[in-house]
């Protein structure tokens, strides 16, 4: 079990949870080796639930936070854009004396890891940039559009059943949905006494992080990153419909990655977006792979 700490970034209590490694490192690694774990938008630490035991049995000490307004920790009135959680990937890196992790962000939390790594270079060993980090979201869409399309549902007031129904029909055939999954879906929700659920970051704040991931130019700062990282983009089974152009798109930036060179690198791993749920140990074996690299 992780061990729970709280850590405090410019006033905002930051939730953290900690797998001390158990294992022995593999030769050639840093015995003091960690991986910083950044978790996705309207996610939590929770996606990493099966990632990080593995890591901490090869030998990597794994920590992962509830990013603010997410999870258990704090949830502010303002301060959603890149300044501030880079800073709170910072504070929690100084605070628990993680000497230059591997920072893995998922998602969104790739484009935290990213903006940490050009920020703060001596602070990051490497960076893993999981599905997310390499991309322009404006090259896709005008604000208006992102609004649109990118704004959640509200889900406020569903039941718990209903709720977790959604991963058993629509998730089925490509993840088993086990008791420990359905316990990371009910991490991104609070339940109220009736068993009903309420979300966590409310659709406002949501949008104010869809708009500075909008405003953000990834690829120009991946051209700036000066440490190692990995773009470990996710691909579905060759031979997948691609009805909205969306795997061609994705080509499309990996191609202009691997230009970049030295030292950032491309990888496809294959599987679904949540490709920490779906295929923990390949993930694992990735950041265990750029741990040995930094």
């Amino acid at each position: 079990m992780p061990i729970e700490a709280w850590v405090e970034s410019d006033g905002v209590r930051l939730h953290v949870r900690d797998w001390p490694a158990t294992g022995r490192p593999t030769t050639g690694r840093r015995a003091d080796r960690a991986a910083l774990l950044v978790h996705g938008l309207a996610s939590s630490s929770h996606i990493w639930d099966l990632v990080a035991p593995k890591l901490a049995h090869a030998g990597v000490r794994a920590v992962a936070y509830d990013q603010r307004g997410h999870g258990e920790s704090a949830k502010p009135p303002s301060g959603y854009g890149f300044d501030e959680t880079a800073a709170d990937a910072a504070a929690v890196i100084r605070a628990l004396r993680l000497r230059r992790p591997v920072v893995v962000g998922h998602s969104w939390g790739a484009n935290v890891a990213l903006e940490l790594a050009v920020r703060r270079p001596r602070l990051v060993g490497t960076a893993v940039l999981l599905d997310g980090g390499f991309t322009r979201m404006r090259d896709q869409f005008d604000w208006p559009t992102a609004r649109r399309e990118l704004e959640p549902p509200n889900i406020d007031g569903m039941t718990v059943e209903d709720f977790l129904a959604w991963p058993r029909i629509h998730l089925a055939e490509v993840l088993t949905i086990t008791p420990e999954i359905e316990q990371v879906f009910l991490s991104l929700v609070r339940v109220d006494a009736s068993g009903r659920i309420h979300r966590r970051l409310p659709v406002r704040k949501h949008m104010r992080i869809v708009r500075a991931i909008w405003e953000q130019d990834a690829p120009g700062l991946l051209r700036r990153v000066s440490v190692p990282t990995l773009v470990l983009a996710v691909r579905s089974v060759p031979g997948a419909p691609d009805p909205a152009g969306l795997v061609e798109e994705r080509r499309r930036a990996a191609r202009a990655v691997r230009e970049i060179g030295p030292p950032v690198r491309f990888e496809w791993i294959e599987g679904i977006h949540d490709v920490p749920l779906q295929r923990p140990a390949a993930v694992a074996r990735r950041i265990i792979d750029s741990a040995r690299r930094s």
